[in-house]
Parts: structure tokens; sequence; C-alpha cells
């Protein structure tokens, strides 16, 4: 889908991934100018075949997505979490949370990613300010003091005084930029398949922690789950052509046993993890967010929530400028926005890798730590409120 492309802009976001499409709700409800320019046709972008995964939204990412009008769109399909438990592998020493103890709303919500993205499109369909190229390519950007001007395949060179870069982990608009990103595989690959079970439930998140990587078990709507399983990438290779009925006996067995008869509805799809954080969030006229910014291990359920974040500061800040008549790419403008979000990256990324080294391995000192270290956070109230406030999405 295209909409004919008009000039100049305001901002220009590259990238019409999740993040990028919120950044554009974000910025259209606030009445700027906005060209998102996406690679993928509208349509394959909400194919299950194309992404067959859900997403975790932090009860906080939920009010963000309020103020881009997306929410009300999505609410109606997402599951909301209202227990977690957290267990090394069978452990019986059990790490519980209930989202009734620290307030009156859900930890989070599981949400489709195709529901997620068809909620975007017709939030956007609904700002006359924005305008989707779609499929389109970015082969150039120029830079000068006062505009960004992009170069597509189809010819037309679109300027803003703002580029966005929500294109993912190997960015073209970062790399363009020179800015330099640290990253590393986890030797870790995460098979995604949902399944449908005959008992509830009950809006509980299960994670379990193996020694190939953890298995989570994410509520969703109409008795159904989302698994997240985390392998060495020749085991996760191997689930996933193995025949259906070995599988759910092993899903069974890895922590899906009092969900009844299961059947698996979606493709198993393998995903390969990497850590990236790039070493800066701007450039001249150019601003990270999301996956162009930062990828992470799944493990905690905060990737997208890390984005969404991103988005809120940086949204409020173009608003900010934009309705005092301003321009909204300028230097200090950026540096702002960096910093605001520096110490999130940081804290984040670092205990979500420190995590990952922690409970992927069975070595029996560690194990024995891991456990200790459950039981203890369990019978400290101000531990258990922390990383409740961390799940909510609470603590920035």
């Amino acid at each position: 889908m295209r909409k004919s492309i008009q000039k100049p802009y305001d901002v220009v976001i590259a990238g019409g991934g999740l993040a990028g499409l919120t950044m554009a709700t974000r910025l259209g409800s606030a009445g700027l100018r906005i060209l998102v320019v996406e690679q993928q046709a509208h349509a394959q972008m909400l194919s299950t075949a194309f992404d067959g995964r859900s997403t975790a939204i932090a009860y906080g990412s939920s009010r963000i997505l309020d103020a881009c009008g997306v929410w009300d769109k999505i609410k109606g399909e997402s599951c909301p979490i209202e227990d977690i438990r957290v267990a090394d592998q069978h452990s019986p020493i059990t790490l519980d949370f209930e989202s009734g103890k620290v307030g009156n709303n859900a930890f989070g919500y599981i949400v489709e990613n195709t529901k997620f993205r068809a909620a975007l499109f017709e939030r956007i369909a609904e700002i006359k300010t924005i305008t989707l190229a779609c499929p389109a390519v970015i082969e150039n950007i120029t830079y000068s003091d006062t505009y960004v001007t992009l170069t597509l395949d189809d010819g037309s060179m679109p300027l803003a005084q703002l580029l966005i870069a929500a294109d993912g982990k190997k960015s073209f608009c970062r790399e363009h930029a020179g800015i330099k990103a640290r990253h590393w595989s986890y030797n870790e690959t995460a098979l995604v398949v949902t399944i449908a079970h005959s008992a509830p439930h009950h809006n509980l998140a299960l994670e379990y922690f193996f020694p190939g990587g953890p298995f989570a078990v994410l509520p969703m709507t109409n008795n159904r789950s989302s698994i997240v399983w985390t392998e060495k990438p020749d085991t996760a290779a191997a689930l996933q052509t193995m025949a259906e009925a070995e599988f759910v006996s092993i899903l069974k067995e890895r922590g899906c046993g009092e969900l009844g008869d299961i059947t698996c509805i979606s493709p198993r799809q393998l995903y390969p993890l990497r850590f990236m954080l790039a070493d800066t969030l701007h450039a001249p006229r150019l601003a990270l967010i999301g996956e162009a910014a930062h990828a992470m291990h799944p493990v905690a359920g905060q990737g997208f929530n890390l984005s969404v974040r991103d988005i809120g500061v940086l949204g409020d800040l173009i608003e900010q400028r934009f309705k005092a008549g301003g321009d909204v790419g300028t230097d200090d403008l950026l540096q702002r926005y960096a910093a605001g979000r520096y110490l999130d990256h940081f804290t984040f990324m670092t205990a979500t890798d420190v995590l990952v080294k922690l409970f992927s391995n069975n070595v029996l000192p560690l194990r024995l730590a891991r456990r200790f270290g459950l039981g203890m956070v369990a019978k400290i109230p101000a531990a258990k409120s922390f990383f409740s406030k961390m799940a909510m999405g609470l603590l920035t």
C-alpha cells in the first residue's frame, strides 16, 4: 500500500515495524506531518507467516499506547497477565507475583503481532498527516544543517527536519550515519509457537529456566498461549521439525502439563537471539529508536517495552518543540533524548544479559545460587515490589 509522497515532512520514520508505526501514531496524533518508509508490503506484514510472534505490553507501555490512540484498538485483542511464576527448571522453589498485591492493574498484556500491526495501520488511516511509502527502499540519505533528504527506490526525494531510524538490528540509517554498535550472539534460538489448550491458563505467565535457555508460556485470549522456547540452535531446529505429537509431549513435560489437551495452531518459527546496543542514539538530524538502537534477549519480555519508552520520551520532546513552532531535529533536542534514555537502556540491557548468562547453564554452584536467590526474593516484600514494578514498566 502506497500513498502519494508529499514533501516536506516534519519527520520521516525509516521502518514500519511495531516501533516505527507506533512512533508514527504518537507524532501524527500531535499533528506533525509524518512519512513512514517500509520495505515490506502492507499485506505481507499482516500475515502470521511473516511474524507469528506475540508481544508483551507492560502496563506502563499501555499508557503510552493510549496516548497514541492505539490502546483502545488492541485492548480487546490482548490477554492480561495477572500472575507470574518463575522457577529454575522444575525446582519446588518458585517466585510468584500477583498483580492484585501491587494495585488494580495487570502486569501487562499479550497481543499477537499481526493484530497489533492491524490496529496500528487502522490508527494511521485515521490520521491525515501520516503518509505511508510501503513498500519502498531508502537508497541514500543526505544531511544538511536544516533538513535530511532521502532518495527512495522510486526516484522520489522526500525531506524532513528529522529522520527517526526504526529499521531494525541491521539498520541502514544507523550504519549510513557511521554509528557503531556493540553486538554478539547468544548462540541461542527462540522457537515461537501458539497453542490452543482445553484447560484455562488463569491469566498466569510461566517462565522456567533450563540449561538451554528459558521456557515461557504466555497467556493469550480464547484459551490459547504463546510458547517462547529458547534452546541451542541445533536443538531448536530439531524441535521445529519433529512430529507434533512428540513436540506436544515435550511441551507438557517442560511446563504445559496443567493446560490439558494441547494443539499447535501456528507454525513453529525460529528467531536467532543477539545482543545489540548502539554506541549513541543520535547523529545530526537522526534519532535511533527500537531495534535500531537496541536488541535484547526475550528472557524478561521487555524488548518492545524498552522501545515504547524510547517513543514516549522522544515523542514528548518533539511534540513540545513542534507546538512551540521550533525545529524538531536540532542537536539539543536529540541530546536530551539520548540523555533521557541512557540509564534505562544501560540498566535493562545489562540486567538482561547477566540474567541470560546466570540462568542458561547447568553449573551446580550457580544452580544452587539461583534457587537460593529466587527463594530470598520471594520472602522479601520490598524486593518483590521492585520486580513487580519492573514487570509493569513503572520504574522509569
